[in-house]
């Protein structure tokens, strides 16, 4: 049974608890559940199958992935409240057998039990042609709003993997109690379910936004113990008044998604600290199922903004553009190594057929160094670079440089280096040429705006795209 939950099919501890409908399922329970939706998605299926599931924040969405998964199926999980347009995209490109909780915009589509849809057989989908590998388990998307219909291929040993190392990692018991703060259909946010499942931990289903009081009066209801968010979750937390907000029982805070900054991390380090409890700064990729590293709490004053060390079972390598491993302190391309390193991309139908394209080794993309003691530190983005005259520019150095100014974002444009500043004037003239200088550009090189609010993904991540495209 995934995630173990045949283990504990005999234990009566709560598995979810969803305070908006009042339910609550015990490991027993779940086990339950998942067995007899797993059994009906079989008969639905007749043989390897992709899954399109609507996942909500609530009890039946998480009995159908986890049965999905159990019944041998692939599971694509997508927002809830993707819009028709571009829900009809994706079933056009990947063609799913079963539609779950959505109201499939085509007609192809029949009801075939409770917010299930099966495939019509006729020869427009007539899939033969084109089969599932049948290692293939999870479709996660690559983009925060779904905008892209990329997504990362992953095997459920991979999906597995991940969530024993961050049991590991961050200690999770079987009394944790963790919300769900950050979209299930979002790889770091489907990792809280997975991982505490694994442990044979609870979790708290709710839908509310960080804002919500209903939110922070359902934590203190059920004992949420730990606390999971983005940057931007934290910013917004940092305004608040968390002291008043947070319930007694929580004492663990993990954040990834992008650096934090370091006012930030320390007045949540405090906040836990004053409670006796952990503050977790992670890394991650959904090409990774989800996390690669974590900074341990008692690292974390002599090492504030670093991205951590491997998980267990995972190895990080700073290698050099040819791959070869570059010594401590030297800045070059992140590579992890690990058993929840995905088998590959997919855009379409035809892609669900391909195997393992990377032998469990992942180039991350980012740009980075390990210092002496294993630890990893992110120097930026291989694909936030500009070249401006010749120079090559690290946006993501250049926002480190800019945080002085207030809350920043930074793109490129034609020759130029664009400044969004959010809740803060913008520096004066000899501040700007300063800055340049800085830089190793002309001040007419940086374009500075004021912005109400950056534009933000569905998992609160800056929308560079969106930042770029505007005024």
């Amino acid at each position: 049974m995934v995630f173990g939950l045949a283990e504990r099919g005999t234990a009566t501890g709560p598995a979810l608890l969803e305070p908006a409908s009042g339910t609550s399922l015990s490991h027993a329970e779940l086990h339950h559940r998942v067995t007899g939706q797993a059994e009906r998605l079989r008969d639905m299926a007749k043989g390897k199958s992709l899954v399109m599931l609507a996942f909500a924040s609530d009890t039946d969405s998480v009995v159908t992935y986890l049965a999905a998964l159990e019944a041998g199926l692939a599971v694509m999980p997508l927002p809830p409240q993707l819009d028709q347009q571009r829900l009809a995209e994706l079933i056009a490109l990947y063609r799913p057998e079963i539609i779950a909780g959505f109201l499939a915009p085509e007609t192809d589509y029949e009801p075939a039990g409770p917010a299930l849809r099966r495939r019509s057989q006729g020869p427009a989908f007539d899939c033969r042609d084109t089969p599932i590998h049948p290692d293939l388990a999870l479709l996660l998307s690559t983009s925060g709003s779904t905008g892209s219909p990329k997504t990362v291929r992953l095997t459920l040993a991979a999906v597995e993997a991940n969530a024993r190392q961050i049991v590991q990692a961050l200690e999770i018991g079987l009394a944790e109690r963790a919300p769900t703060t950050l979209p299930l259909s979002y790889s770091y946010g489907l990792s809280v379910l997975n991982s505490h499942l694994m442990a044979g931990a609870a979790v708290i289903l709710t839908q509310e936004g960080l804002t919500s009081r209903r939110l922070w009066q359902s934590l203190t209801d059920y004992g949420a113990t730990s606390f999971t968010g983005v940057p931007a979750s934290y910013q917004l937390l940092c305004r608040l008044d968390l002291e008043a907000l947070a319930p007694p029982s929580l004492t663990t805070l993990t954040q990834a998604g992008g650096a934090l900054a370091p006012a930030h991390l320390n007045r949540l380090r405090d906040f836990v600290g004053r409670r006796g409890g952990r503050l977790f700064v992670m890394y991650g990729q959904t090409e990774a199922t989800a996390r690669m590293a974590v900074l341990p709490p008692e690292d974390l004053p002599y090492c504030p903004g670093a991205a951590g060390r491997a998980l267990p079972h995972g190895r990080i390598e700073v290698v050099d553009d040819d791959g070869a491993p570059l010594p401590a302190a030297a800045i070059g391309h992140i590579r992890y190594r690990g058993p929840n390193v995905m088998m590959g991309y997919g855009e379409s139908r035809a892609d669900l057929a391909l195997g393992d394209l990377l032998g469990g080794s992942l180039d991350t993309g980012d740009l980075g160094t390990l210092d002496a003691g294993g630890v990893l530190w992110i120097t930026g983005r291989h694909k936030r670079m500009a070249k401006i005259n010749g120079l090559r520019i690290n946006l993501d150095e250049v926002e480190t440089l800019a945080a002085g100014f207030g809350l920043v974002a930074v793109t490129a444009g034609d020759e130029t280096v664009q400044v969004a500043l959010v809740g803060a004037d913008l520096p004066g003239p000899d501040q700007r040429r300063d800055f340049a200088r800085r830089l190793g550009l002309h001040s007419s090189q940086l374009r500075w705006r004021l912005l109400g609010q950056l534009p933000l993904t569905d998992h609160g991540k800056v929308d560079y795209a969106a930042l770029a495209e505007g005024p």
